[in-house]
């Protein structure tokens, strides 16, 4: 057994974007509710707790699910091809099994946030990404083939939840204000709207009829344009309602110097050029690369940001 294509299963790179959403509601919970974060108020171990249940145990679990319902197909795909499931590197049973034993896990967890702490509502995230990925992902459901429900499906709600799972460990409501949460679904839509553009030849051949196959490139990166520019507006204006519109903060603030990581991050923009202008032609490997580590980078400078005085 080689536990590297174990670890490999459970996409770790796809764990920033459960950090990042997660950090971005425990974050700004703590900011709405002392005006400010420091290293008193900020419950590290708890956090952390948080994160390795949703990220490497629950969708490390999902991930690993996802590759055993599709490692036939991605057998015929030229990237995906390479994983550990279809690579015969990991066997179909042993790949459930690890996937089941992730879940049940982080199901525990969630169960002994409930009891021990009392945050129901953190169970309600997991059990919503769970039964979200399940539809997404297994048949006769299978929502990664359908028009409209994919994108909704695959982009919004999981961020959503993920979001929430960080925003209850300080209010026990589903209350957060409006603009992050269209910072955070609007920009994670725009990128997996991107990605299905890359896919839509291998979808085809699957006789999916998903969003790409059925919409055509045009409209479908029309609208990652449009709701990728959306989200980058509504982060921006939670910079400046404070300062400028105090009349809309109840839709979200954040302190005037968060506007610096949309700057640093129109300066990267020329690393995205085929990706945007040329989706279907775009390494995938290299553009996952780069997004994810400009996913990092922006996460390090949100959180750092709320440290400095």
């Amino acid at each position: 057994m080689n536990l590297k294509d174990y670890f490999e299963l459970t996409r770790p790179l796809e764990w920033s974007k459960s950090f990042g959403n997660i950090a971005f509601g425990y974050l700004i919970g703590l900011f709405l509710l002392n005006g400010f974060v420091s290293f008193e108020n900020f419950d590290f171990l708890l956090f952390l707790f948080a994160f390795i249940t949703v990220g490497p145990l629950l969708w490390g679990g999902l991930y690993a699910l996802n590759d055993v319902t599709d490692f036939h197909n991605d057998k015929l795909h030229k990237v995906k091809s390479s994983r550990p499931l279809p690579s015969g590197k990991i066997s179909e049973k042993n790949a459930l099994v690890f996937s089941l034993g992730l879940i049940l896990l982080s199901l525990l967890i969630g169960v002994y946030f409930f009891l021990s702490l009392g945050n129901f509502l953190f169970l309600v995230c997991l059990l919503a990404m769970l039964l979200n990925q399940i539809l997404y992902t297994v048949k006769p459901f299978h929502f990664k083939s359908r028009p409209v429900l994919d994108l909704i499906s695959g982009s919004i709600i999981n961020p959503f939840f993920r979001f929430y799972a960080g925003w209850v460990l300080v209010f026990q409501f589903f209350n957060a204000p409006l603009l992050i949460l269209v910072f955070v679904t609007g920009i994670q839509f725009a990128g997996f709207a991107l990605y299905r553009l890359n896919s839509k030849e291998h979808e085809k051949e699957l006789n999916y009829r998903s969003s790409i196959v059925v919409f055509g490139e045009k409209k479908l990166l029309f609208v990652a344009y449009g709701v990728g520019l959306i989200a980058v507006l509504s982060f921006v204006l939670m910079t400046l309602t404070f300062r400028f519109f105090p009349e809309l903060i109840f839709l979200g603030t954040l302190p005037a110097k968060f506007l610096w990581l949309v700057v640093l991050s129109i300066i990267l923009l020329p690393l995205y050029l085929q990706a945007l202008s040329e989706p279907q032609k775009m390494d995938i490997k290299i553009m996952h690369k780069i997004m994810y580590f400009h996913n990092i980078f922006f996460i390090s400078g949100f959180i750092l940001l709320f440290f400095i005085n």
